[in-house]
């Protein structure tokens, strides 16, 4: 593992900023949370999602990290990480539309709608933290077979999964209820810790060394 953490900061610094720039040009575009803000998000930063999954790997797992590697990762994978994404901006923007229509027709006719983009959200939303190393370090799984494989992971072990889904509802609501740029600190810190999780789960998975793993 890391032999020298600090050394791996300006790599991760980079990647991380590349995610928050893009995250916080979409938030300045809808003027804050608002029903598009997901699609729009997913748009923008999903291209650099794995290629930040990729230098935390490389962080975590190989202890080496170059900017060049983030670069050959953004070319490679930003078609990918979009898609990604996307599954997850059409949920929150489902679920944010119907909570608009409810808040303004009281209907009940909007319940069931809300409760199925709620699910949708929550499901996509914390299975996209397992899913994002998971696809890093085995590429060869893709489509729906990936989504199953991390919601495998995330339902064998919630609880490793859980410190950045909380990092990311408190920043989420920070966000809503303080200042918008508070979601910009967001993308290094959960990287790391959904990282973490996933090689945790690797290894107790039978995973003998992590670098053989990731290969």
């Amino acid at each position: 593992m890391w032999t020298s953490p600090w050394r791996h900061l300006p790599s991760l610094a980079a990647a991380g900023a590349a995610t928050a720039l893009t995250l916080a040009t979409a938030l300045w575009i809808t003027g804050g949370i608002r029903v598009p803000t997901p699609l729009l998000a997913a748009l923008l930063c999903g291209p650099t999602l794995l290629p930040l999954f990729s230098v935390v790997q490389d962080a975590l797992v190989h202890d080496d990290t170059e900017l060049r590697l983030y670069a050959r990762a953004l070319r490679g994978s930003a078609l990918r990480g979009t898609a990604h994404a996307l599954t997850v901006g059409l949920c929150l923007s489902a679920l944010l539309a119907a909570l608009e229509v409810h808040a303004r027709t009281g209907s009940d006719a909007v319940v069931v709608s809300l409760a199925l983009a709620a699910s949708g959200s929550v499901l996509t939303a914390v299975g996209l933290l397992a899913l994002l190393p998971l696809a890093v370090a085995r590429p060869g799984l893709r489509g729906v077979r990936l989504w199953i494989t991390a919601w495998h992971l995330l339902g064998r072990w919630p609880v490793r999964f859980l410190a950045p889904a909380v990092v990311c509802v408190l920043a989420a609501w920070a966000g809503t209820a303080l200042h918008s740029s508070l979601i910009l600190l967001l993308p290094v810190p959960v990287a790391l810790m959904a990282g973490a999780a996933y090689w945790c789960c690797a290894l107790d998975l039978g995973a003998e060394d992590l670098s053989s793993d990731a290969g």
